[in-house]
């Protein structure tokens, strides 16, 4: 046998071991607990969704209460309005993907309950940066009981072309929105 036809053979051994899980590292998303078969999710094409940021990590802080402790009234109104442009991100992520979403009603149940795990706003200055982060838990749930739970985070560098946190956390948001959708499909079988 010759070394080129050892090494196609070779190739082809390792493609092929290699191919369950490169599936898997392609998620965007890591799954907690899921339903089914069939999944909880087949044949949903809208959902209410509910955000809870009550025990989320923010930056180096053990809580919110405490990040915004240090905080001036004016820098907490902007943290306040970040966190509401973070949830209308995750909505458009979500519906860029086709899952037809809107917030539920302060009074309603939600279909599906967004908690925050930890975020980092980020800062950009010429000289040092840091990113910005989400990392969250989405959890859906059908007449009262969690059906599906996945965890997805993402990053987005500051730079001189993403110098506001504004910006960098609603990419962020539509990212993890994005990466929930693809469950919601891939739980369609889509």
């Amino acid at each position: 046998m010759t070394k080129n036809r050892m090494l196609r053979r070779l190739t082809l051994a390792l493609a092929i071991a290699a191919a369950p899980l490169a599936a898997t590292a392609c998620k965007p998303y890591s799954v907690v607990q899921q339903s089914g078969p069939p999944s909880a999710l087949k044949g949903v094409t809208s959902m209410t969704v509910g955000f809870d940021w009550s025990k989320v990590t923010v930056l180096d802080k053990a809580s919110e209460a405490e990040y915004l402790a240090e905080k001036s009234d004016e820098e907490k109104a902007d943290f306040a309005k970040i966190k509401q442009e973070t949830d209308a991100a995750i909505l458009e992520g979500m519906r860029d993907r086709g899952v037809n979403v809107a917030a539920a009603p302060a009074d309603g149940t939600p279909d599906l309950v967004i908690a925050y795990i930890h975020v980092t706003t980020g800062i950009y200055t010429p000289v040092y940066s840091v990113p910005s982060k989400i990392e969250a838990r989405f959890s859906w749930q059908k007449d009262g009981k969690v059906t599906d739970v996945i965890d997805t985070k993402a990053m987005i560098g500051a730079s001189l072309t993403t110098p506001s946190d504004h910006q960098r956390m609603e990419m962020a948001g539509r990212n993890i929105g994005k990466a929930a959708a693809k469950f919601v499909e891939d739980s369609q079988g889509k």
